[in-house]
This record gives structure tokens, sequence and C-alpha cells, in this order.
């Protein structure tokens, strides 16, 4: 067997651990569901009090924040879950196995990335069928197909960051805090809940400057057909570009990590 076969092998035993852990727990997904049909019960009489000229009805408001709850998702899975579980490891004293396997502890925490996302997915699907059975929402059937290689093609983007944040949980034991400050302000400058025009002036450039705003008006565009600010090529690229540039420096502030965990002899303590 080849390297690369080997520790595309390793990597699925990783993801396939994760899906038999979730899937012990029996009412997480009927939580999970319920959790989604809070959040979108929540926003559609939300949307029933706008009354602003960016949105031409409250069902366009209701469409665009449920685009941006979509991609909270996505974004949770790629920031928040992995730290929260590689916390978890240490914690319960399972992260020690993860560190002696062959495949290497660096190549296991970010395959620990993978089981989130595709739950995000499945998540999504379930929020995007909920708003628009249960509460009228009109979907561009016919190009929301394309949001799936989109949404990873995002994720991808939004991966470099949750790596940092896993590197820091490697060497300092604690992110959680700081995860939650970070998608809170994600959420405002990327325009989840409202058009990132709102924002003044000095914060407005913040918008540009992070591959979160062009997946959010990418998935936006493809999901309920709101226009695009920019050519939806040039979304793609900036979205690939983070993921090419960011994504192996990530990788590299990772393994010093490890390796300063390593010699500290820190590397499984909590």
């Amino acid at each position: 067997m080849s390297a690369l076969a080997a520790n595309v092998d390793a990597g699925l035993a990783i993801v396939k651990r994760d899906l038999q852990l979730a899937l012990s727990y029996r009412l997480r997904f009927v939580a999970q569901l319920l959790g989604v049909f809070f959040s979108l019960t929540l926003f559609y009489y939300v949307s029933r009090l706008v009354r602003l000229g960016a949105f031409s009805s409250p069902d366009a408001y209701y469409a665009f924040a449920v685009v941006g709850l979509l991609i909270l998702q996505v974004l949770n899975s790629t920031l928040s879950t992995p730290p929260a579980t590689l916390r978890q490891e240490l914690v319960a004293g399972t992260f020690e196995r993860i560190v002696c396997l062959p495949f290497g502890a660096v190549g296991s925490v970010v395959a620990m990335m993978v089981f989130p996302f595709v739950y995000a997915l499945w998540t999504t699907l379930a929020t995007l069928l909920v708003a628009g059975v249960v509460f009228g929402m009109h979907v561009e059937w016919a190009t929301a197909p394309l949001a799936v290689p989109v949404a990873a093609l995002g994720a991808l983007s939004f991966a470099p960051f949750g790596v940092m944040l896993l590197a820091s949980v490697t060497l300092v034991k604690q992110a959680i805090a700081g995860t939650t400050w970070l998608i809170a302000g994600i959420s405002l400058i990327a325009g989840f809940y409202f058009p990132v025009s709102l924002l003044p002036n000095w914060v407005e450039w913040a918008s540009q400057v992070q591959p979160f705003t062009p997946a959010v008006d990418l998935m936006r565009h493809l999901l309920v057909g709101t226009h695009l600010r920019e050519a939806a090529w040039l979304d793609l690229v900036k979205l690939a570009g983070f993921a090419a540039v960011l994504m192996p420096l990530s990788v590299y502030v990772l393994k010093l990590a490890v390796r300063a965990s390593r010699r500290r002899g820190t590397i499984i303590e909590y």
C-alpha cells in the first residue's frame, strides 16, 4: 500500500470513529432538528418586523437570514466543533492513542475536521427543507445543488482558521472562549444577518479581506437567487486563494505546536 493510500485510509478511520460516536447518542439528530426548527421560527417572526429599503418584503429578509444560518453551521463545523472535540480528547485521555498512531498527531487532528463538516451539510439540508416546506421560503432548486461544492470550497477556505485554533488547543489547551468571540465577529462583518452595506465605513472594509463574505454571497445567489456584488468567478477565486495560501501555512503552524508540545512534554495534558 502506498503512503498516500495509507494516510487516506487512516484519515477515513478517524472519520468513521467520529460517525460511530455521533450515532451512539441516539437523540442527537432529533435535538439538532429541534434546534433548527426553533432558529427558523425565531427568524421567521423577526422577519415580519423588517421594513427596510434593503429588502423588498419580509420574506426576502427571511431568505437572507436563513442562508446566513446555513453558513453559520458550516462555520461552526470548521471553527468551533474541531477545537471542542480535540479538547474533549485531551480531557478524556484518548488523545494519547492518536499521538502514538503511525498517521501522526498532525494528520489525525486535521482529519477530525472532516466529520463535523459532513454533519453540517446534513443539518444545512434539513434547515433548507424545513424553511422551504414549513415556512414557504422560496428556494432556487435549479441552482441549489451547486451550493454543495461551493460549501465545500467555503469550508476549505475557512479550514485554515480552524487549524490555527487546533494548534492553539494543542499548545495552550484552551481556545473555546476565543472561538466564540471569533465566530460572533465573523457573523457581523460577513453579513450573516444583515447586509454589510449597513456597517460603518471604518468597519465595512473588513468584509472584503476574508473568505466568509464571498462564501455567503455565493450561497445566497445559488439558494435564493440574490444578486452578487461581484462576479461569481471572482468570489470563487477568492475562496480558492484563501484555501491554497493559508491551508499549508496553518498546517505548518500546527506542526510547530505539536513539536513544541512534545518538547515540553505537555502534548497529552489538558
